[in-house]
Formats: structure tokens, C-alpha cells, sequence
């Protein structure tokens, strides 16, 4: 197996985040550009507002994305709750630090519609000159779907990757809280699923379907739905073999969450897929660098071993929290040749509980994962 990038890694939680913050921006000549997203999510402030407080002087512009999800989104009915992250974000940047940007998630085709915000979030850096001024980059994926920020992480690695003379600190952040996960349950599934943009992992090119494909799906609570579409879209083409290899997050904050999510999903793994028991595996839930090592172990065993059958294809899926997903991407994009992001797309977000959802926002635990720059330089 090749050396892992992000074999040695760094990650911080919520007790060393603030000292962390304060000994990274001592040095005065930093410049930052903060990235999160314009939701509904209670979580959405959480990382810049505990920046801010650790460091009240930073030289920082503040990018907001706005991403669009049609006027029959079932999310607009939680613009109450837009507007009280608004209120809290406006007290936390000033407003010539501001860039706002817009994306559309969907474009008109014909009577159809079809999902554009991958690469619309992978347009809003073009190309290396949008980046060069900032010696660090936060992008906060707590407010963001995973259809946008995979697509921009991987075009800011990307960008970055281009001039490897030159050292920009990215860093991934999340607020992480299972139980309001739970509370916030997706809608309106997609039919027509894709591979993210710049990560196809070249799964669906004419030439490389002959090739068999492993599926990842990393499960979380409540995806019966997700997962059956996921396993529809792996199993169209009747030609290509194809093998299941669901991922169950263990160790877990909750020690019996992977016992609970087989019991879920009992009937639709062994049932529905036939999928056999030794095809699962299971990956730290709470460190996305060990998750990442743990994938790519799995991924390299049937690549090596199909490597007499001219190889293998990966599609990956992410049904689980977003610090999991960090994993995922980390592995796809590592490996972009044969490694595709399979996503499941929904028209919306339903709250169970709008009161409970605030009164939760508190017991969020903050990860900061430290992807590139200065402890990566050789």
C-alpha cells in the first residue's frame, strides 16, 4: 500500500480548539478567509463565533455561501430560524469583511430538472489567483450541504495542490451533535443520482464499465430511503458486477449505535441486498483522518486483489454525520482516478422539533481538521 497524504494528521476538539486558535493567529502577518454557509441549521455560527471570541483582531474576509434550492423547498419554512443566524452572524463580521455568494442547487432541463450546485460550488474559486492572498482558509461545513462542500473542498485542495511552492493552512470545521442530526430528517429523495463534481472517479466512462464496482455506503440513522436509491443506481447496469460493503461507524460516541443501525437496517442489508455479513466494516466515528486510514486500507485490499481483472472501481456514499464524511472525501480525492462520491440528493428538510432543535444547539462539540500547510511541508 502507497504512503497515506494524511497518514500523519492533525485534528483538534472542543476543549484545545480556542488555545489553538489563539497560538496559530498570534503571528499578525496572517490573512484568513472564512467559508460556511447560509441555513437553517442552529449550528451554523458555532465555529466563526468561537474564532471570533479567541481572536478578536483576526484579518479575516468572511465568504457566505447562499445556495438555492427552489421556491418549493420544504426548507423555506424554517426561515425563522435563517434569520436568527443572520442576526447572530451580522454581530460577528463586519460587513466590508463580507463576500456573498449565490448558487443555484438546481437548473431547468426541459420539464426536468437536474442538480447543479456541486459544480456550482466548485465554480466560486476559479482558478489559483482567488486563493494566493489568504495564507489560511477555514471552511465551516455546518450549514452546508454535502452536494456543495465536497465539490469546494476539493477544488480548494486542488487550487492549493497546483502551486506546491507556495503554503495556504486549510482547515475543515464542523459542529458536531447526533441528536440534532436525528431532528433534522431529509426529503423529497432524488431518482437521479450522480457523482459529485470532480469526483466521478471515472465510475461511468464508457471504457471503464467493464470494471467491477465496490460500494461503500456509510450508514447513519433513518437513510432507508437513500440507501435502497443508492443500491438502485449500483445495480442498474446488469453487465457490470457490482459487491456492497455497507460501513458502520464503531467506535462510537454512543457505544451501541452500530448494533442499533444493523436492527434498522436489518431487512434491507440482508434481506433486500443479500448483502453477506463479512462484507461489513466498521470505522472510527469520531476522527475522520482514522476513518480516511481505515478506507483506504479496505479500498487498496480489492484493488490489489482485481488488479489480475484490470482493476476495480469505488463509489462511496455518505449517510452519516459530516465529520464522518470528511473521511470520504479525503479517500476520494487521494485516489480521484478510481474513486467516485456517489451523492443522494433531497428537495428538502423537515424538523421534528423546533424547540428541542435550540435548546440542543448548546451541547455541540466543535472538530477542527487541519488539512494542509504548515505540518505538511517537507
Amino acid at each position: 500500500m502507497r504512503e497515506l497524504r494524511w497518514g500523519p494528521h492533525i485534528m483538534f476538539n472542543d476543549e484545545a480548539i480556542n488555545n489553538f486558535w489563539k497560538e496559530h493567529f498570534s503571528n499578525k502577518e496572517h490573512k484568513l478567509l472564512f467559508v460556511l454557509g447560509k441555513g437553517f441549521d442552529v449550528r451554523m455560527n458555532i465555529a466563526l463565533s468561537r474564532l471570533v471570541d479567541s481572536c478578536p483582531n483576526l484579518n479575516m474576509n468572511c465568504l457566505i455561501i447562499e445556495f438555492d434550492e427552489g421556491k418549493n423547498s420544504s426548507s423555506h419554512k424554517y426561515q425563522k430560524f435563517i434569520d436568527e443566524n443572520m442576526l447572530e452572524f451580522n454581530q460577528l463580521i463586519n460587513e466590508e469583511d463580507l463576500i456573498s455568494k449565490k448558487i443555484n442547487i438546481w437548473s431547468k432541463t426541459g420539464k426536468g430538472r437536474r442538480v447543479v450546485g456541486d459544480k456550482k460550488a466548485s465554480d466560486i474559486f476559479k482558478d489559483y489567483l482567488d486563493i494566493e492572498k489568504y495564507s489560511d482558509i477555514i471552511v465551516d461545513i455546518s450549514s452546508l450541504p454535502r452536494g456543495i462542500y465536497f465539490s469546494l473542498i476539493g477544488k480548494i485542495l486542488a487550487l492549493i495542490d497546483s502551486k506546491p511552492q507556495s503554503v495556504h493552512n486549510l482547515f475543515v470545521t464542523v459542529a458536531e451533535n447526533v441528536k440534532i442530526d436525528e431532528l433534522i430528517q431529509e426529503s423529497a429523495i432524488e431518482d437521479d443520482l450522480a457523482y459529485l463534481h470532480g469526483f466521478g472517479g471515472e465510475i461511468e466512462l464508457e471504457s471503464e464499465k467493464e470494471k467491477p464496482l465496490i460500494w461503500f455506503p456509510v450508514l447513519g440513522e433513518k437513510k432507508d430511503t437513500h440507501i435502497r436509491k443508492g443500491a438502485d443506481k449500483i445495480t442498474e447496469d446488469k453487465n457490470r458486477l457490482y459487491e456492497i460493503c455497507p460501513v458502520l461507524p464503531f467506535p462510537s460516541k454512543n457505544p451501541r449505535r452500530s448494533d442499533s443501525l444493523l436492527i434498522e437496517y436489518h431487512e434491507l442489508l440482508f434481506d433486500s441486498l443479500d448483502i453477506e455479513s463479512q462484507n461489513i466494516m466498521y470505522i472510527t466515528e469520531r476522527d475522520p483522518f482514522q476513518a480516511y486510514i481505515e478506507l483506504s486500507k479496505a479500498i487498496n485490499n480489492y484493488k490489489e486483489s482485481l488488479d489480475i481483472i484490470n482493476g476495480c472501481k469505488i463509489a462511496i456514499s455518505t449517510f452519516s454525520s459530516k465529520l464522518l464524511s470528511i473521511g470520504s472525501l479525503l479517500v476520494a480525492y487521494e485516489n480521484q482516478d478510481f474513486v467516485g462520491i456517489m451523492n443522494v440528493n433531497s428537495g428538502g428538510y423537515n424538523i421534528l422539533d423546533q424547540d428541542k432543535i435550540k435548546k440542543m444547539k448548546k451541547n455541540s462539540e466543535l472538530f477542527v481538521t487541519w488539512l494542509t500547510g504548515n505540518p505538511y511541508q517537507k
